[in-house]
C-alpha cells in the first residue's frame, strides 16, 4: 500500500508485506482489506489475529490521516481490539474506521472488521493516535 504525500507517494513497508489494500479513505473514514493468504493464516485456516490487528491498526491511521487538513505524521497511542469471533477459513477480511474526534494532538478512533457479512463483525476496535510533526519540513 502506498500514501500520497506532499513528498510524492510513499510506500509502507509492512502494509506491503501484508498486502493491505485501500478500498476507500476520505473525511475521516477509511476501508481496507487483507485478501486471504496461507501464510498469514492461523492452524484452521483463518487470518490470524496477528494480521487483523495489523489491518486494524492501518485502517485507523488511514482514517486520521484522512481527516488532516495537511500531511502529518501520527502514532498509535493506544488500540484496543475485541476479538469477536474467528474469521472464517479462506476468506479475506475487510476493517472500516472512522476517526470521530480530533485535537489537536489526538485523534479518537473506531474501528469493525468482518469477512463476509459487514453486520456479522469479526472484531471491533477502539484507538488514539497521536498527531506529530508535518511529513515534510
Amino acid at each position: 500500500m502506498s500514501v500520497l504525500t506532499d513528498a510524492g507517494m510513499v510506500t509502507i513497508p509492512w502494509s506491503a508485506a501484508l498486502d493491505v489494500h485501500l478500498l476507500s479513505s476520505g473525511d475521516g473514514v477509511a476501508s481496507m482489506c487483507i485478501p486471504w493468504r496461507a501464510d498469514l493464516s492461523d492452524r484452521t485456516g483463518a487470518v490470524a489475529t496477528g494480521a487483523v490487528v495489523s489491518l486494524v491498526d492501518q485502517a485507523c491511521g488511514a482514517a486520521v490521516i484522512s481527516r488532516l487538513p495537511r500531511p502529518l505524521l501520527i502514532s498509535t497511542l493506544n488500540l484496543k481490539v475485541d476479538h469477536v469471533r474467528r474469521p472464517e477459513p479462506g476468506c479475506q477480511v475487510t476493517a472500516w474506521s472512522h476517526c470521530y474526534s480530533l485535537s489537536e494532538n489526538m485523534a479518537f478512533v473506531c474501528a469493525e472488521v468482518w469477512d463476509l457479512d459487514p453486520s456479522d463483525i469479526v472484531a471491533a476496535a477502539q484507538g488514539v493516535f497521536s498527531i506529530n510533526r508535518p511529513i515534510v519540513e
